[in-house]
């Protein structure tokens, strides 16, 4: 995670820690579901070390790596989801003493995916905290979280990364993956979905059939290429795909054959490109944002890839 520890949320939370003026509760809020867990155990991991040295500090931070650190407890369980009952478990943990530190941290992965009520049953701490206590709140949707819980944490935002420091996450991590700068050009900055790009493997088949439909695309075919796209996840990811190849059309129609990332046959991309205009191309990369965010808000997938199609096409 050593691309969290150069983030603006970590270092906020480093020099509250430094400065002794650490907030009751931290509201993470980051798209990419995948690595948030982690991200709140650096934080976890960050302000129970922070009164400690050398070895004691690297023991803190394994431990909590592990969930063995007696004053770090997580909610929900792995696979589980954080209800009333989970809330009550936490408000009854959370005003014992803490066990070996100076203070206790309560973390919560995944509060976009808790009911009200159980966001409303943890207001009662947010509001009156017990000393020494300190709540990490995770989201990767702000507004599924209720505005009383919102109001009463610090926020902290981490939308996305440079596609530089997405590229050298990637090769860092997999050393022997061959094609990192299309994976971060695809990732959307989010590590995450480098990972998952990583282990899906190559991706030249599916930019294949993307490249096809691109090339092919009329009104009548809209609805059989939108029925493909049922899944939120299997649709953010051919989003992922359509972005670098209007990028790349982009490229090839403004003479920039130097800045493509498509590794797949080049003269149908040139032809593909020929069929719309510098303006439609850049409208597209427009739309694909538009249309990524409306499902992250849990828009219907099917739906959404119809509407993006049918404005690519009247933008053409």
């Amino acid at each position: 995670m050593d691309i969290f520890l150069r983030s603006k949320a970590y270092k906020i939370v480093a020099g509250d820690a430094a400065q002794g003026r650490l907030s009751h509760a931290y509201l993470l809020l980051c798209p990419d579901a995948a690595s948030l867990g982690g991200y709140l155990r650096e934080l976890a991991a960050l302000i129970l070390g922070s009164g400690a040295q050398g070895q004691e500090r690297e023991r803190i931070a394994r431990l909590v790596a592990q969930d063995r650190y007696p004053d770090c407890r997580f909610f929900p369980a792995p696979g589980e989801k954080c209800g009333v009952a989970e809330v009550k478990e936490l408000l009854g943990a959370c005003y014992t003493k803490p066990v070996e530190n100076a203070r206790k941290v309560f973390v919560l992965g995944a509060v976009h995916e808790m009911l009200a009520a159980a966001q409303n049953k943890l207001l009662k701490a947010l509001e009156e905290p017990p000393a020494g206590v300190v709540f990490l709140l995770g989201a990767a949707n702000e507004y599924a979280v209720l505005s009383t819980v919102r109001s009463r944490a610090k926020k902290l935002e981490l939308h996305s990364y440079p596609e530089a420091e997405i590229e050298a996450y990637i090769r860092a991590k997999y050393p022997a993956c061959p094609d990192p700068a299309q994976l971060a050009a695809l990732s959307g900055g989010l590590p995450g979905r480098a990972d998952e790009l990583v282990a899906g493997g190559s991706v030249a088949a599916e930019e294949e059939q993307l490249l096809r439909l691109v090339f092919d695309l009329t009104e009548e075919a809209i609805p059989v290429c939108a029925r493909r796209y049922t899944g939120r996840e299997e649709a953010l990811r051919a989003l992922s795909l359509l972005r670098l190849l209007f990028r790349d059309m982009l490229m090839l129609r403004l003479g920039r054959e130097d800045l493509l990332l498509f590794g797949g046959d080049r003269r149908r991309l040139s032809a593909a490109a020929g069929r719309y205009s510098e303006r439609a191309l850049v409208r597209a990369q427009e739309r694909i944002g538009e249309c990524e965010r409306g499902l992250r808000f849990n828009a219907a997938a099917a739906a959404s890839m119809e509407a993006l199609f049918h404005g690519i096409l009247e933008d053409k």
